[in-house]
């Protein structure tokens, strides 16, 4: 990573969904055949007409609920396009587009004349340092900051989203807290700052606050999560609910076999090789294994064929099988003649303590984890043994 590199909430969010999303995004800078989803074109148009509606009325105009809504359609029919994905079967553009005018109009109604507290940023795109080493800052993107009075802020946030989080959610919520210590940071007055979000989905406004301890043991937890991620070098896929929505279904190697399937016809779906050994390796489980030897043929032939394609789950008509690798480590046996040497080299290296009897199962965790300097790493290299262990588990679609 590069020096004061940048991160944001949702940067580190992307990380705790799917590592392997978030090196396609960040560290690949794979540009996504899927541009974006119509829940996350919902939400830029909601904000840009609430944006123009605050950015008038500091101004000192009011736009009528007709004059917002025309802008809203106007930017809805000028930036649709139709790569944006729409994961809800049975709902179409129109359905979403009229989601947007209700939000707004709930919105418009329930606030106006919009005698709120003072405006202070719309739509803010500043950063402020996260860690004592000012080696990293974070993003403070903030939809609304307001003052009521002398040393008092409110943090709004406009949510689009159909679920309703309860209050324990979010006072415990990481995106709004790293803005209030975002607006700490900014202004040095700022002695008592709310959080509110707005669930336009069902016109409701709910609020928290942190006090300073609270703000300051998120910034520990955040610079640990940063320095978490940078010293990776595996970012495993995770699968979840949420890959629904993912728009790097087409290179995960968890669904890069299927969306390939959906493009063949018939024919060339039923003739795919992953097709064709998936099912036959479903079809032999199901006999209670009665051909053990052409079950482990045909279970090699699918662990090379997800190699070769690069892919972690391979897709059949009714199943699909996930293909697992795990590195294994194998060190000296009782009867092999390094394994005197193997002891004092663990001994040299101030780990005989620590492992006691010289658990290798520990040793090998400690490797694969990084958690040896490199150099000792090397000083044990000649008495390892690398391999891998596959494992292929079928589940239903």
């Amino acid at each position: 990573m590069t020096q004061m590199a940048v991160y944001s909430n949702s940067r580190l969010s992307c990380f705790e969904q799917c590592p392997q999303k978030f090196k396609f995004r960040y560290i690949d800078l794979i540009k996504p055949e899927i541009e974006e989803t119509v829940e996350s074109f919902l939400g830029t148009r909601v904000h840009e007409a609430l944006k123009k509606l605050y950015t008038d009325l500091k101004f000192q105009k009011m736009l009528s609920f007709n004059e917002l809504l025309d802008f809203y359609n106007s930017e809805w029919g000028r930036n649709w396009n139709d790569s944006i994905l729409i994961v809800k079967k049975g709902y179409s553009q129109e359905n979403f587009r009229k989601m947007g005018e209700r939000f707004l109009e709930d919105y418009y109604e329930k606030y106006k004349p919009f005698e709120q507290p003072r405006t202070m940023l719309l739509e803010s795109e500043g950063t402020v340092e996260i860690d004592n080493e000012k080696k990293h800052r974070i993003h403070i993107r903030i939809d609304r900051l307001s003052s009521p009075e002398e040393g008092v802020y409110y943090i709004h946030d406009y949510k689009t989203s159909n679920s309703l989080p309860t209050q324990e959610y979010l006072d415990r919520d990481r995106q709004l807290a790293i803005y209030a210590y975002g607006v700490k940071k900014m202004y040095p007055d700022a002695q008592r700052i709310k959080l509110v979000w707005h669930y336009l989905a069902f016109d409701k406004e709910m609020q928290s606050e942190r006090t300073d301890l609270q703000l300051e043991h998120l910034r520990k937890e955040i610079v640990k999560l940063i320095q978490h991620i940078e010293s990776c070098t595996y970012f495993p896929s995770k699968e979840s609910a949420l890959c629904n929505w993912c728009e790097y279904r087409p290179e995960c190697p968890n669904f890069k076999h299927l969306f390939e399937i959906e493009q063949k016809s018939l024919n060339e779906y039923l003739n795919d090789d992953g097709v064709k050994l998936v099912n036959m390796y479903a079809t032999i489980s199901e006999e209670m294994k009665k051909n053990e030897e052409k079950l482990e043929m045909i279970r090699q032939a699918l662990l090379s064929f997800a190699k070769r394609e690069k892919i972690n789950i391979v897709y059949g008509s009714d199943v699909k099988a996930s293909i697992s690798s795990y590195p294994r480590l194998s060190f000296p046996k009782k009867e092999d003649f390094n394994r005197e040497e193997f002891f004092e080299i663990i001994r040299k290296i101030g780990l005989w303590d620590e492992l006691a009897t010289v658990d290798v199962y520990e040793l090998a965790k400690m490797i694969n984890n990084g958690e040896l300097h490199e150099d000792l790493v090397k000083l044990l290299s000649k008495f390892i043994k690398k391999s891998e262990t596959n494992v292929v588990r079928l589940r239903r679609k």
